[in-house]
């Protein structure tokens, strides 16, 4: 992983200030070497962390002709593949340094063709045109905005609204997505004119206004080939473990003491034939703390295992520096705990570790799959869900009587004015048309609106590349792995959910070789101390005039919350406190 950014201004009137001052703030996403591409209308520049071809790689990278150069933040792991695919014999070792080849050979589609993670900026010479690129699942993060005749953009959020002269405006919209989804849908941020790259997309700048082109989507669900045996679950898996191990540096291993990331470290250890080094969070709430599992995986393959303890104090002193840092809202304080362990992992000498995310998206792990499954009847169909899923009886996680009364519990009258008719679900949510939509299973569905509104944003974003990043360290995610994925894409619903118990396939295909107690045990989401844990008085003073400074939430919105008595899905209060928070870092008005 690296840090991306620069400005692109085809009038000719190129400021490189931007990207200079940019690029200094990225220097903890690539601290290892810097390099830049300068034509008139085009300044970028990257920070690298050093992962792959150390000695005899090197950026920006080039076709054959010239004609396409690109700086890429990110890993392909099927270079090699790629190389041979291509007829490449290149003396550039990064495996990043495929992009512009194909690019150049197959336009947009080429970049269907990486197993890998990546943010990409790709100059076009001939036409003097920018293209910006992001993986299938947007594990690399890639934001931009087009202010007059110039487009700037960041590896980070916080980056682009800093360096990128004002003023900025709050996005009502996307608050109103935080409050009643808990996450914010690309290309939406909580700055209003900022876009995120969305995933599996490239956004090309040149002559009028910018166009995003896509060229993968998941849920291309085809379920007709007979399924997968255990076998053939173990060796895809495996093999995506195998590529996400492969670097010039040490790769270590998340270990939650979850099935996800204890099947990671069992595979590893295969790979590697020794255990890779290890590293947990450790609670001092026995109802938060997964240690004993920890323990349990790590002492059967024999891994160095780090514990790094976190409790209530960490999280009071660490909470608004690290939503300050990321500027993406909060629903939980788990992040804290996140950076802390990165922190960890930094200070070991491990530069990479790989981790679980995207196996619940993919393989139906969630409870919310199971009670798909029990349903007896859809439910109610309202026109909202229509607007933002394409299918009015499919609601996603949204209560709407819930979302009506956290709007006026927590908007100021001049929010809920400048709101209507902006509604988060006036927006299509998932990149399915009505038709599509209807001829999914719920299921089906709900693992697609899953990877696009949860995936994506929140548990790859300011949980797993925002908190690695901080430290310098690459997250890599072998259940996203290309074979691993179109094997999910052809299993059957009934496989993944059976007997009230999700990821039922991968569990029977790991069940003797992972832990009893681990495959049994019954899922833990990323969950710490929360509000009322860790805020004394002062504490919560503080965040209550942050919050009523905002200018979005009402002055007693955190009151309000608290007197509540009908419980909600996620303390509120933490989201408003992050909100407010980020609002007040990056100056946003309404």
């Amino acid at each position: 992983m690296c840090g991306l950014c620069g400005t692109f201004a085809p009038d000719g009137t190129l400021d490189r200030t931007v990207s200079a001052t940019m690029h200094a703030r990225l220097v903890h996403r690539g601290p290892d070497e810097s390099y830049s591409l300068s034509t008139p209308t085009l300044s970028m520049k990257l920070g690298r962390l050093g992962m792959t071809g150390l000695r005899d790689g090197w950026q920006p990278a080039e076709d054959a002709t010239g004609r396409y150069a690109a700086v890429t933040n990110g890993e392909i792991y099927n270079a090699p593949e790629l190389t041979r695919r291509l007829g490449i014999d290149s003396a550039n070792r990064v495996d990043v340094a495929l992009v512009p080849e194909l690019f150049a050979r197959h336009g947009t589609d080429g970049l269907k063709l990486i197993d890998g993670q990546f943010a990409t900026a790709i100059y076009d010479r001939h036409r003097d045109t920018l293209h910006l690129g992001r993986d299938r699942f947007g594990i690399c993060p890639l934001f931009y905005t087009v202010a007059g005749t110039h487009t700037h953009f960041a590896s980070e959020l916080r980056t682009l609204v800093t360096s990128v002269p004002g003023p900025w405006k709050t996005d009502l919209t996307a608050v109103d997505q935080y409050l009643s989804l808990g996450n914010i849908v690309a290309p939406r941020t909580l700055v209003r004119d900022i876009h995120a790259v969305p995933p599996g997309c490239v956004v090309t700048f040149g002559d009028g206004e910018p166009q995003v082109a896509r060229y993968w989507r998941y849920g291309e669900f085809d379920t007709s080939a007979p399924p997968a045996s255990g076998e053939e679950i173990r060796s895809t898996l495996g093999g995506a473990v195998r590529d996400r191990l492969r670097a010039d540096v040490e790769i270590g291993a998340y270990l939650s003491g979850g099935f996800d990331s204890s099947t990671l470290v069992m595979e590893a250890t295969r790979t590697l034939g020794r255990a890779p080094r290890t590293f947990s969070v450790l609670f001092e709430d026995a109802a938060l703390d997964e240690g004993r599992f920890q323990r349990e995986v790590s002492g059967a393959v024999g891994s160095e295992h780090r514990e790094i303890p976190c409790g209530p104090r960490d999280i009071a002193a660490g909470f608004e520096d690290m939503v300050r840092h990321c500027c993406y809202p909060q629903r939980e304080t788990y992040n804290v705990a996140a950076r802390m362990l990165s922190d960890e992992v930094r200070r070991a000498g491990v530069k990479g570790v790989i981790s679980g995310e995207g196996a619940d998206e993919l393989f139906f792990g969630y409870d919310s799959y199971v009670f798909d499954a029990a349903r007896r009847r859809p439910p109610a169909a309202r026109e909202e869900n229509a607007h933002a899923w394409g299918r009015a009886d499919f609601g996603w996680e949204v209560d709407w009587d819930r979302a009506a009364r956290r709007r006026a519990h927590c908007f100021t009258p001049r929010t809920e004015e400048a709101l209507a008719g902006a509604e988060f679900w006036r927006d299509r949510l998932i990149p399915y048309s009505d038709k599509e939509a209807a001829a999914l299973t719920p299921m089906q569905l709900r693992s697609i609106a899953d990877v696009y509104v949860q995936l994506g944003g929140h548990l790859l974003g300011d949980h797993g590349d925002l908190m690695l990043m901080a430290n310098s360290i690459e997250g890599r995610y072998p259940f996203l792995g290309n074979e691993v994925v179109e094997l999910s894409l052809r299993t059957a619903d009934e496989r993944k959910v059976a007997d009230f118990e999700g990821k039922a396939c991968l569990k029977a295909a790991y069940a003797d070789m992972v832990p009893a107690r681990v495959v049994n045990r019954a899922k833990q989401g990323f969950t710490a101390y929360g509000l009322d844990a860790v805020a004394d008085d002062r504490l919560m003073a503080r965040w209550r005039d942050l919050v009523a400074a905002s200018g979005v939430f009402a002055p007693d919105a955190l009151d309000r919350l608290t007197a509540d008595p009908v419980p909600d899905k996620w303390d509120v209060r933490l989201s408003l406190i992050s909100i407010s928070a980020i609002i007040d870092e990056l100056g946003l008005t309404l």
